[in-house]
């Protein structure tokens, strides 16, 4: 077996990689799958069964006090190399430990995902700027060079204004992986609180004048996404 180093990929995460949610950013777990494939090629993530059954809650381990935890790493494909396991516990949407008989499929593929993004910090370094508050290098831009001859003015006869005049109005758009988090949460909601998924629909249809009673095809703005993501854990502290 040849001796295989682990990845560093410090630095890797970009400000654009980043999505905010309130007042706090962080790197959407597909994200990080994605950067994994681009600069850690042959290592997949892997969860620590606790017992050989095979069911997916044999990947839950039991905590002392009647919680339940994952233990994620990586391994090679080619060496199989491991790495150590890591413990990462349970938890719902206001982070609190969840007890093993309320543990759904749900818990246990949140859960999963968020231990992806811890293990590929710990392992590899992976957005470790975000856990260590340090300040993420933006990604670099080549500036257009200025346009050459006499600029006009708008108050020339048959003056035309410039494409941008219309184009900086446009509202940002929501990013591909903040518009995945957000369904995967109104799904969640929608399994677990119908009722209150129902009032969310009802506030964001009166809040951006949307007829439409389906309104995942009109998640289309970064406002739209902080709308619902703040108003999914404003529900999920009050439950």
């Amino acid at each position: 077996m040849t001796t295989t180093s682990l990845p560093n990929l410090a630095g890797v995460i970009k400000t654009s990689d980043l999505y905010k949610k309130m007042k706090f950013d962080y790197v959407p777990w597909a994200k990080v799958a994605q950067l994994l494939r681009e600069h850690a090629p042959g290592w997949q993530f892997f969860l620590k069964p606790s017992n050989p059954n095979g069911d997916i809650f044999s990947y839950v381990h039991a905590a002392p006090d009647g919680t339940g935890f994952l233990m994620g790493y990586f391994e090679h494909i080619d060496t199989g190399k491991q790495t150590s396991p890591n413990v990462f516990a349970i938890t719902d949407n206001a982070n609190r430990p969840i007890q093993l008989e309320k543990i759904s499929c749900n818990s246990i593929q949140n859960s999963h995902r968020r231990c992806l993004c811890a293990c590929a910090c710990k392992d590899f370094g992976l957005a470790y700027e975000l856990w260590a508050q340090i300040e993420i290098e933006e990604e670099t831009k080549v500036t257009p060079p200025p346009k050459t001859g006499v600029a006009r003015t708008p108050t020339k006869p048959n003056q035309k204004l410039e494409p941008t005049s219309v184009l900086e109005k446009l509202p940002d758009p929501i990013t591909k992986e903040a518009k995945a988090l957000i369904l995967e949460k109104l799904q969640a909601l929608f399994d677990l609180h119908p009722e209150k998924m129902k009032e969310l629909v009802d506030a964001f249809r009166k809040q951006f004048g949307i007829k439409d009673l389906k309104i995942t095809r009109h998640i289309t703005t970064a406002e739209q996404g902080e709308y619902l993501a703040l108003a999914i854990s404003k529900i999920d502290e009050s439950l």
